[in-house]
């Protein structure tokens, strides 16, 4: 199947469904003539109250921050990577000495700009300087060699380097019929005989790796949601379901082994009722510009049954019971 790929110019919004190519920061917010929401957006709408969503809403002219943290961060690199390989990576990354000098302190850049600062502050200050301007994120020498390393044992792996050779990184693009929201899908890689895969690093916090362990993970994240949202966004665009929908993880310990997960039918089907429940919700409460937390509605304690039945047992051998 021939798809086109349309390159997004600078400043334009995607106003027709398509595949485009666009920055992965442009994605995320909001490149289309409308409001539009992420798988992202969706996974956190079903699992947190919608004050959670709305708090870090590019939508939001008061959003808080959102944290970008270090498995995010090395998630992008690997993608980077997986995409275009070292070259690709070193375009977006820049990479840090393990000697580097610490970053300066509040007294020290007081220092500096009085013209007192010692020769350790001077070199800090210039270094870090240096960083900042060039403008890429940083990976130290650890992180670069680590990358480097899963990114070898995934080209040597046939089905992974088969799942994950086709096109990187294309958002697809289409509108939701019943609330008109922009539906954005950017898995890691799509391929044009309709094959779908996303790559995750794992780090198993010493637990075993296999596939009982990512397939907790997919359900803790909601990853078979996430592939689900790309598997309708291929079937809106293309008229076709795709061929296969998968999951390429990867443990960030040596010897960096693979393992692939398959996402079927009935958990697709599962994952796109989950994923439309979102976003009904979500265009709810756009349009009503009232976004509930987590306490919105009184309840009632609830004890767990565990407990419940040890204390009435106790009360029962106390002559107490209710």
């Amino acid at each position: 199947m021939t798809i086109e790929i349309i390159d997004l110019p600078k400043g334009e919004l995607i106003s027709e469904p398509g595949f485009y190519r666009l920055s992965l920061d442009r994605h995320h917010n909001q490149p289309c003539n409308g409001p539009s929401v992420t798988s992202g957006v969706l996974r956190k709408m079903d699992g947190h109250a919608p004050s959670k969503t709305w708090a870090t809403s590019a939508l939001n002219e008061n959003r808080w921050p959102d944290k970008d943290s270090d498995a995010l961060r090395l998630g992008r690199a690997m993608a980077a990577l997986v995409e275009g390989g070292t070259e690709e990576l070193e375009k977006h990354f820049q990479v840090l000495p393990e000697n580097r000098p610490s970053r300066p302190t509040k007294p020290q850049l007081r220092a500096f700009a009085e013209g007192r600062e010692s020769a350790s502050a001077k070199k800090s200050i210039t270094f870090w300087s240096a960083v900042e301007k060039d403008g890429r994120d940083v990976l130290t020498d650890t992180d670069y060699e680590l990358l480097v390393n899963m990114g070898g044992v995934l080209a040597n792996d046939p089905a992974a380097a088969y799942a994950l050779g086709g096109e990187p990184e294309i958002t697809m693009a289409w509108r939701d019929e019943r609330t008109g929201i922009w539906c954005l899908s950017r898995p890691d890689n799509l391929r044009t005989d309709g094959l779908l895969s996303d790559y995750k690093k794992v780090n198993t916090q010493g637990r075993a790796f296999t596939g009982a362990f990512v397939d907790t993970l997919i359900e803790k994240h909601g990853y078979f949601m996430q592939m689900a949202f790309a598997a309708e966004g291929w079937e809106q665009l293309t008229g076709h379901p795709p061929t296969e929908v998968g999951l390429v993880f990867q443990e960030d310990e040596p010897p960096h082994d693979v393992i692939i997960r398959e996402i079927q039918e009935e958990a697709l089907a599962m994952g796109r009722f989950r994923n439309h429940r979102a976003l009904y919700r979500f265009h709810e409460c756009l349009e009503a510009g009232h976004w509930p937390g987590a306490g919105e509605v009184l309840g009632a304690y609830h004890m767990s049954e565990g407990l419940r039945e040890q204390i009435l047992e106790e009360m029962n051998l106390a002559g107490e019971a209710p």
